[in-house]
């Protein structure tokens, strides 16, 4: 197989396995190793018992998953509460964590994107009453912080899929549901105020806040009208206003190779300006067609980054939802339903960020003595003469969801019903951001010679004396000294993100009962949906500071120097990842110590923005160019699926077959520029691009994919389940990599003559072609259910993609001198390449009521999740790549220096293990959580590796029941501090930490 940007073949990376195999050998097996025993005794006891027990609370949401995966006919895991606000969990995304084979991605310290079964979220699909949901990011996944757990009562994930399902799930799809008022059937007035406490955060001042707080209420009722029927409603209302601390180390996350040998003189090939990255310094790694080889293919390298920076945080968070529903039933035979969800988030940050510029930059004498490098291109301490800078800078998004729809099901029959659901989700997102850039001078603001009397201070930075991240040592430059920023003002005011998502569909579907002993019923229907998606990029207002132009002086940026600045507003920043060392230490030129600091000169974002630009902060709209992405995806699908339960002999059996077949158009309309040339006088020619006069093309593919399934369980025993499952899944590409935009690459060097050497390639901003992933999966599972409380399941998963991921290069038209030119287009084109992924899931869980006294109290539940794949994703700068014409032959092709990631979001293993408490009124729970490491792509540059280390993350929960209306609550997350480490392009290569601190959360819940 050829070295292409591809999924291919992969291998393990995780210790996992040597650093917790015997806490989870000794967690997962200890429910089983006493199953035998602990059931019998258990069921003696429950038989010996006279009264009906009710159980409630964390022990009740276990026995009702346990229930649902149980009584299901496809594999599934699920929680679910008779009550909404009953899931113990702050967030849809920490509640989806504790089923088995899920796993999230983190931002903000919370649980965001959901990955299932090691699977990137992009494998996965989620519906919200069974409808589409979209969401702000580009991508098909959804951002669960987005929604309060409190408003939904059943949160479920489908393992295998059912021909009734929505396609889009080939590793599962998560559904989330929100209650009818009329199936609840009863009347119920709930509310709870939540505060929360950020520990981090009160060590900013000034802050936001200090104390955050959630309130929730919902009320839900039933009525009879004579003539009419019945009628049922339920609303909830929830506003969340919090605060998001994070203290990060960062590096630029685009690195260059620089080449590196410390046998010649000065370690680094560098250009006359210093750095290391261009001509020489850069490595050849396209392979010469002459010999089939590339000329740098085993030249040592190291990977450096622009800069390396510190940034500190200050947030305000505040989210309002509402979440309603209307039930109708005139009749026996109708039954009615409007629903109705509505978000709406508004957060904002403000920026300090001190940044170690020019990383790149060699300085003989300086660089290489004090260079320490580790395996694959990283280094681990470096030395150089650079700028320092501050920048200030303030960021808002705004994020509204709207979904919901209106469905009617009609009983036309004692065995046929019929029902038809119209539904609408929608998603804006907007983002803006402020920003001003001062750097390091020889003099300060006040014309004074600093004590460096240069712009490029001496700097150095290790991993000194276990620190997690870079400290750093310069020569005569106190960091906190707001004076010493006097140079090369720069103000950035974006729009940085204009998104727009809609999902419309329709669906009917019918049901009928069979009269077979066997085949029990039959149902089927089709669904007509529409997916628009349109994004504008960056729109950038960018000024500068030029004290060489007459209307801006020294004074300009003097002045607002002085007025902008503040005091650092943070203790203790970033202290807990520094092993107790100073973030910069201040020496003279003998190395004698001046100053050790953990803060850094800080200046008030907005005023610097409007005291340099002269005017009040307005942030620009939206504009056209040729990177807009405006894309429309209609899907028409039909399905029929026949469910069977009765005997195999003597053996009872159930489950469902079926198939899917979905017929899907996408129509990409993309925004090209006119070029007219111009003649020379000595007769070569140039082109002239009129950025305003756009025109509009038009592309897109259609594909008709059949999607078979079929489930099958069978009761070995009374207690012993045995299920399988085949299906063909169905995974799309993300709208935002279907855009149809193109920049025309012009050569502007003077030699050009004829059109043909004037036109280069053209840059794509997607490929409105691409085609989904297509993947046969096998399910198996086997389920012991010796009593409501216990379960000991062990499953095994196989999937076979067909299709993955290759650079490809095709001719596309472009228009010059009014007239068609062609010219070739780099993109990415699905391909018809194999891959596998084949894992293994365990779920138990078990309530130890037959102890005696205080501990049958006890209970516990453990998931973990194996997986493994041969799938691979080549890194865009440093992997190995192939690129190819239309027809398949090779255009060029590139070597690659680092080893390729695995799929998007595998994380070979995810664990959940919990353990609760609950006697009388008292509720206790600890939740651990492992996800090993994993590739996460950027949303803007998906084709560059980005590795999340492995994550551990405990929670616990406290509740007790005051009355039998009032319930208070104490929870805590991520409380032993745990920061999300982020790596780029290997694993070992430190390129960003965020620390949050741990988060605390008291409350007062009361229904009636």
């Amino acid at each position: 197989m050829t070295p292409q940007s591809r999924l291919i073949f992969g291998r393990s990376r995780s210790g996992f396995f040597r650093k917790n195999g015997a806490l989870l050998l000794s967690t997962a097996l200890a429910p089983l190793l006493i199953f035998s025993n602990a059931a019998a005794a258990q069921d003696a006891a429950q038989d010996d018992e006279q009264d009906v027990i009710v159980v409630t609370g964390t022990r009740n949401v276990i026995q009702d998953s346990i229930d649902v995966k149980r009584t299901s006919d496809a594999i599934v895991d699920a929680l679910s509460a008779d009550d909404i606000g009953d899931i113990p969990a702050l967030s849809i995304g920490e509640a989806l964590e504790t089923l088995t084979g899920a796993a999230s991605h983190r931002e903000q310290g919370g649980a965001t994107e959901i990955s299932i079964r090691g699977m990137g979220p992009f494998l996965g699909s989620t519906v919200m009453n069974g409808r589409e949901a979209t969401n702000g990011s580009g991508d098909r996944s959804v951002n669960f912080s987005q929604f309060p757990s409190e408003l939904f009562n059943k949160l479920a994930i489908y393992k295998t899929q059912q021909a009734n399902l929505i396609e889009g799930g080939v590793s599962g799809q998560i559904s989330l549901e929100t209650l009818k008022p009329l199936d609840f059937g009863k009347r119920r007035i709930q509310g709870e105020i939540k505060g929360n406490y950020n520990p981090d955060n009160n060590n900013i001042d000034p802050n936001v806040r200090d104390f955050g707080y959630r309130g929730t209420i919902s009320y839900v009722d039933q009525l009879e009208v004579d003539g009419l029927g019945e009628f049922g409603i339920s609303i909830g209302l929830q506003r969340n206003v919090t605060t998001n601390p994070e203290a990060q180390f960062r590096s630029s996350s685009e690195y260059r190779d620089c080449r590196f040998d410390p046998a010649v003189t000065g370690g680094f090939y560098r250009t006359s300006a210093g750095n290391c990255d261009t001509g020489t310094g850069n490595l050849d790694l396209v392979v010469d067609p002459m010999t089939g080889e590339a000329p740098d293919a085993n030249a040592p390298f190291l990977f450096v980054p622009s800069s390396r920076s510190f940034r500190q945080n200050t947030t305000d968070d505040i989210r309002q939802s509402v979440f309603g529903a209307l039930q109708w039933r005139p009749n026996d035979s109708i039954d009615i339903n409007f629903d109705l969800q509505y978000s709406d988030r508004d957060f904002s940050e403000t920026h300090h960020d001190l940044v170690f510029s020019e990383q790149r930059r060699i300085t003989p004498g300086i660089t290489v003595p004090m260079l320490e490098t580790g395996p694959n291109g990283s280094i681990l301490s470096f030395s150089n003469e650079g700028r320092i800078e501050t920048v200030s800078e303030f960021q808002r998004r705004t994020e509204e969801y709207l979904g919901g729809g209106l469905s009617v099901a009609v009983e036309v029959s004692d065995r046929l019903t019929f029902s038809v659901d119209a539904s609408y989700s929608d998603t804006t997102r907007r983002e803006y951001l402020a920003s001003t850039r001062l750097q390091s001078e020889p003099t300060d603001v006040f014309g004074n010679v600093t004590p460096a009397a240069t712009d490029r201070p001496a700097t150095s930075w290790s991993f000194a004396n276990g620190s997690e991240i870079p400290v750093f040592v310069v020569e005569n430059f106190d960091v906190t000294n707001h004076d010493l920023f006097a140079d090369a003002a720069r103000t950035r005011v974006d729009l940085n993100q204009y998104l727009d998502n809609t999902i419309k569909a329709i669906r009917g579907d019918f049901h009928y009962e069979l009269d077979g002993a066997f085949l029990q019923s039959i149902e089927g229907g089709v669904r007509y949906s529409e997916l628009e998606y349109s994004d504008i990029p960056r729109v950038r207002s960018e000024s500068g500071l030029d004290p060489d132009v007459p209307e801006h002086s020294d004074d300009d940026l003097d002045i607002a120097n002085l007025a902008c600045r503040v005091d650092f507003p943070e203790s203790n920043f970033l202290s807990a990842v520094t092993n107790g060392q100073s973030l910069v230490t201040n020496v003279d030129g003998s190395g004698n110590v001046i100053s050790q600091v953990n803060s850094y000169a800080a200046f008030d974002p907005i005023c610097l923005v409007e005291s340099l630009r002269g005017g009040a902060l307005t942030f620009p709209g939206p504009v056209d160019t040729v990177g807009n992405i405006d894309v429309l995806e209609s899907t028409l699908a039909g399905y029929v699926q026949v469910n069977y339960a009765g005997e195999l002999g003597s053996l009872p059996v159930r489950g469902n077959f079926g198939v899917r077949v979905i017929n899907t158009d996408v129509e990409s309309t993309g925004l090209r520029t006119t070029f007219t040339t111009i003649t020379r006088m000595d007769g070569t020619i140039a082109a002239v691009e009129d950025p305003d006069s756009f025109y509009s093309v038009v592309g897109g593919s259609s594909y008709t994919t059949f999607l078979p399934s079929i489930n099958f369980v069978a009761d070995l025993s009374e207690n012993v389940l045995l299920r399988g499952g085949v299906f063909r899944g169905l995974s799309r590409p993300d709208p935002s990599s279907l855009g149809f935009g193109r920049d025309l690459d012009v050569n502007d060097d003077g030699t050009a003559m004829t059109i043909a050497e004037l036109v280069g390639n053209a840059t794509a901003n997607g490929n409105p072609d691409l085609l989904p992933l297509l993947s046969w999966n096998f399910d198996a599972a086997l389920e012991y259910y010796p009593n409501p409380d216990t379960i000991f399941a062990v499953g095994v998963y196989y999937k076979r993609f067909q299709g993955g991921f290759e650079n490809t290069q095709r001719v596309e038209e472009f228009v010059i001198d009014g007239m068609p030119f062609f010219a070739d287009v780099t993109t990415s084109r699905t391909d018809e390449d194999t891959s596998e992924i084949y894992g293994v899931e365990v779920t138990a869980a078990h309530a130890f009521t037959y102890l005696p006294g205080l501990l049958s109290g006890l209970g516990t539940k453990v998931s973990y999740n194996f997986a493994s794949s041969n799938l691979e994703f080549e890194d865009e700068n440093f992997g190995a790549s192939l690129v190819l014409d239309e027809d398949g032959n090779v255009v060029s092709e590139r070597v690659g220096i680092i080893p390729p990631a695995d799929l998007f979001g595998l994380s070979k293993h995810v664990l959940a293990a919990q353990v609760y408490y609950q006697i009388g009124k008292l509720d206790l729970q600890g939740i651990y959580k492992y996800r090993s490491s994993y590739f996460q792509q950027f949303v803007s540059t998906p084709g560059i590796v980005r590795y999340v280390g492995n994550t551990n993350v405990f929670e616990a929960r406290a509740s007790y029941k005051v009355t039998d209306n009032i319930t208070v609550r104490l929870e805590g997350i991520n409380l032993f501090d745990e920061p999300k480490r982020q790596y780029i392009p290997t694993q070992d290569n430190l390129s960003e930490l965020n620390s949050y601190g741990p988060r605390y959360f008291a409350s007062v819940r009361f229904k009636f």
